[in-house]
């Protein structure tokens, strides 16, 4: 499992090799897929690149002076496909439950009203 910035990375170099062939891209165009809550320096992102390229999930051809020439691989491809399916279910689940408690708060509000009105009702 990757952590948040390295999943960044490999999803950002995924979407700019997209038809899998092998892209030259510069360093500053990675590090701007960063947020500034999770800040990555230039020798950060040449680790997270060597984890990447020693685990199989990415190719690097050359890295010379700021400039990379990378693919993903297939390992790296069925990653990013899981955790983006895995992100989706999770949405998807906390909607579901965000709509039966919607739909249970409604349910006992209206018995309540009911079930109120008719005892009011009974005594008069």
């Amino acid at each position: 499992m990757l952590d948040k910035r390295t999943h960044l990375l490999l999803d950002t170099v995924s979407a700019l090799c997209a038809d899998g062939s092998f892209k030259i891209i510069e360093e500053d165009e990675l590090l701007a897929c960063f947020p500034p809550k999770l800040p990555v320096d230039r020798t950060g992102l040449g680790e997270m690149l060597g984890y990447l390229r020693e685990n199989g999930y990415i190719d690097m051809r050359y890295a010379e002076e700021g400039v990379y020439c990378l693919t993903v691989l297939p390992a790296g491809r069925i990653y990013a496909e899981r955790e983006r399916a895995a992100r989706t279910e999770h949405k998807r689940r906390l909607f579901g439950n965000f709509l039966m408690t919607a739909l249970g708060a409604l349910l006992g509000g209206f018995l309540g009203a009911l079930f109120a009105s008719l005892l009011s009702w009974g005594r008069v």
